[in-house]
């Protein structure tokens, strides 16, 4: 009797023995797996960011400067070779939207679209475009007038003499000498639409714009309020230049002010209006191929 019951207690010892190992195995391979998964949850997570941090940097369009007006393209030019425009004003503005240039930066993530409707201005645009792209720097220009509708024809109005030729527009209410006036057949582009079809698509960190259109900016602004892209992750800020000498033949009594008294009232967090109007350089500086 004693025999037996010693080996029941043996017997039960062993079983809570095993239990006890199968248990701690088990613990075991449960913690290795655990530690596997979260090791490589953290790697798929690191590795996220530096695919999410790495399309940033390379980018082709992280940032976008409309520039509405080229007139001769010196505010794009701006963009891209700021050494040649001292303590021009819109410098301090790209810097602090699109970083400031260095030796290794030259702003190749900027995309710049220009915008102008004096066909005469399209041989130098051109030009220019050609040269940046050829720096693999991404800029166009187009002879389009800007406006609330496109693929219209629309007549411009410009001086005669080329050398006051600074603007071209839908009135000829600044034109000088009417009777010795140019006019041209220009196509108009519907800027809400560009900005719909063309630069949202290509997710800009920022959106930077110049209006400068000689009177047209009283039919374009409110176009695109009424389209609601005056908010800030669409349009991140702006420069425009209100002609006041235009608002009779449009009936508009739009200020700058009034323009930002619409913009806070809507609900998305609205594009900054910029107390901003860089004439200067107007005559702008020689090309330079290599730098």
């Amino acid at each position: 009797m004693k025999a037996n019951g010693l080996c029941s207690r043996l017997r039960s010892k062993s079983s809570i023995t095993i239990l006890i190992l199968f248990a701690c195995c088990t613990l075991y391979f449960s913690l290795g797996s655990f530690i596997k998964r979260t090791d490589t949850d953290q790697r798929n997570v690191s590795q996220s960011r530096h695919y999410i941090d790495q399309e940033k940097s390379t980018r082709k369009c992280r940032f976008v400067f409309l520039d509405l007006g080229s007139n001769k393209g010196v505010q794009v030019r701006k963009v891209y070779e700021p050494w040649l425009y001292p303590k021009a004003p819109f410098l301090k503005y790209f810097d602090e939207y699109f970083g400031p240039v260095s030796r290794t930066y030259r702003r190749q993530d900027v995309c710049s679209f220009g915008f102008e409707a004096n066909p005469r201005h399209m041989t130098r645009l051109k030009h220019i475009e050609k040269s940046y792209i050829n720096k693999n720097l991404s800029v166009s220009f187009e002879n389009y007038a800007v406006s609330n509708r496109t693929r219209d024809t629309i007549t411009v109005y410009s001086e005669t003499n080329f050398d006051l030729d600074w603007g071209a527009g839908i009135l000829d209410t600044a034109i000088n000498n009417k009777k010795n006036m140019t006019k041209y057949d220009v196509p108009t582009m519907d800027l809400a639409d560009f900005i719909k079809t063309s630069i949202q698509p290509l997710r800009p960190d920022k959106v930077l714009m110049k209006m400068d259109i000689e009177g047209s900016e009283f039919i374009v602004l409110p176009h695109l309020y009424k389209h609601k892209l005056f908010c800030k992750n669409i349009i991140t800020a702006m420069a425009i230049e209100l002609h006041d000498w235009a608002k009779p033949s449009f009936n508009s009594s739009l200020t700058i002010s009034s323009l930002t008294s619409l913009l806070q009232a809507q609900t998305c967090k609205p594009t900054l209006i910029l107390n901003l109007d860089d004439e200067t350089y107007n005559f702008d500086v020689d090309i330079q191929p290599d730098w």
